[in-house]
């Protein structure tokens, strides 16, 4: 929890201040001192000691992704201060996967997780920048053609499909109502964008397209999108994507 202390901005004439006791100067000083001291956060998430099934039922993660991830993305979220103790990157984790999970507002994570609104904000924000960026390194196609045969053996292995390298299909993601809602409205009259995914064998995430609103058709998004020029200038070869 962090203990906000406002800061005392208040100056007084050389007039007044020279009609104050000594004491009263005295004892403003301490009080200023006091108004600036350093915030302390005191921790009430730690995945440690949370069990497995709350884990999976607020965060959607279990215990040794959380942790993984916590030290993937730990270096780009951990910002040091001289003012107040940073916020463990364990709890900046499971407040932003939480907020992911529940789609509550965020003073409604703060307050479970002790943190103020204005914190809570930074904290997503710097999760989600951590994530996305992580997710440009690490997602990505079969690049050559060892990964190439091992994705086919793999989907073959499930149900005899040969020469599949992906599982393709496009969600439907909620937002907030944006300033220019038409274009987000999908189908079913709610705000949202419409993300083209495809997954290996393993359901492992290979490759996204998250820049289309929830008015775009799958076809059309397939379109437009770079997998598609790349299906088409032959860096696959004759591999297949399985679409429904």
């Amino acid at each position: 929890m962090e203990e906000n202390q406002p800061h005392c901005h208040t100056e007084l004439s050389p007039l007044i201040k020279s009609s104050l006791p000594a004491d009263l100067e005295f004892l403003k000083a301490v009080e200023h001192y006091s108004l600036r001291r350093e915030r302390v956060f005191r921790d009430r998430l730690n995945p440690l000691d949370i069990s497995d099934d709350l884990l999976l039922t607020h965060y959607r993660l279990p215990r040794h992704e959380i942790l993984q991830l916590c030290e993937e993305i730990g270096p780009h979220i951990h910002r040091p201060t001289n003012r107040a103790q940073a916020i463990p990157v364990h709890t900046q984790v499971l407040v932003a996967l939480r907020f992911y999970a529940s789609g509550k507002f965020q003073n409604v994570v703060g307050d479970a997780a002790g943190i103020s609104q204005s914190s809570i904000s930074r904290v997503i924000k710097g999760v989600t920048e951590a994530l996305f960026n992580k997710a440009i390194r690490d997602i990505k196609m079969p690049q050559d053609q060892q990964a190439l045969m091992q994705t086919k053996q793999g989907f073959y292995a499930l149900h005899g499909f040969p020469s599949v390298i992906g599982a393709i299909d496009c969600t439907h993601i909620p937002i907030k109502g944006p300033t220019n809602p038409i274009p987000f409205m999908n189908r079913q009259s709610r705000f949202t964008l419409n993300i083209q995914v495809v997954a290996d064998s393993k359901m492992k995430i290979i490759s996204f397209c998250a820049r289309f609103p929830g008015s775009v058709k799958d076809s059309y998004i397939w379109g437009q999108s770079i997998l598609r020029q790349q299906f088409v200038g032959g860096q696959f070869g004759e591999s297949l994507l399985l679409g429904k």
